[in-house]
């Protein structure tokens, strides 16, 4: 039986698919470090970590701890929650520029979206803060995105995209329209607003900002 906390935690990162603790670490938008540590026993696991990394990977805070008072098969199918969740780990807001330190601490976790070919571990998701893409996903709405990378057959002309704009040590999310055109790849607003009419294209650096796509979106969710 597996009895110590960072020896659960890492069950529970490969029973969801992660290769390795800081793949999970970054699909989840925590402190690689930290979860590191967390993992190989370095550093203990408090409540507050445990209920986090719980909920991402489906399990029960009392679990990671080694607290669950179930004494059968201590296997993840005994603690594996049938709802599964995605992270937020940003904040879309056109034009805030923030340290980009993630969701960590209190991380809400919203719905993953039912995909054939983008499992949940490929998911994330960007709460909307403003009217920037009002168009398609509402102020407070999560937009559910596919890991840029992970995405099959790539983004296609006329889908949202979440797009990371880095600008001396400072981050922009914001989800945009992607086209392609004959000048290249543009991302387009998506707002009714007209502060948020800028067009945004790739750019890797060379005037001082870099601009990528993160993910794809594959969904929205929006509490009651």
């Amino acid at each position: 039986m597996i009895r110590d906390p960072h020896e659960r935690l890492k069950e529970l990162r490969i029973a969801k698919g992660f290769a390795t603790a800081a793949d999970a670490a970054r699909a989840y938008g925590w402190a690689v470090t930290t979860y590191q540590a967390h993992e190989n026993g370095a550093r203990g696991i408090k409540r507050d970590a445990a209920e986090r990394y719980a909920k991402a990977f489906g399990s029960s805070a009392a679990y990671v701890m080694g607290l669950s008072t179930n004494t059968g098969n201590s296997t993840v199918a005994h603690i594996v929650n049938p709802v599964v969740n995605v992270p937020v780990i940003a904040r879309a807001s056109a034009g805030a520029f923030r340290y980009d330190e993630g969701l960590e601490e209190g991380a809400i976790l919203v719905p993953a979206v039912p995909h054939k070919s983008v499992p949940a571990e490929a998911q994330y998701s960007v709460i909307v803060d403003g009217p920037s893409v009002n168009l398609r996903i509402p102020d407070g709405a999560f937009a559910i995105c596919a890991t840029y990378d992970k995405y099959p057959g790539g983004a296609q002309h006329g889908q949202l995209v979440h797009v990371v704009r880095e600008r001396s040590g400072l981050h922009e999310h914001t989800i945009k329209e992607l086209r392609f055109t004959r000048e290249g790849i543009v991302l387009m607003p998506c707002s009714s607003d007209p502060r948020y009419q800028e067009q945004v294209t790739l750019s890797s650096g060379e005037d001082g900002e870099v601009v990528r796509i993160q993910g794809v979106v594959i969904g929205s969710y929006q509490p009651l």
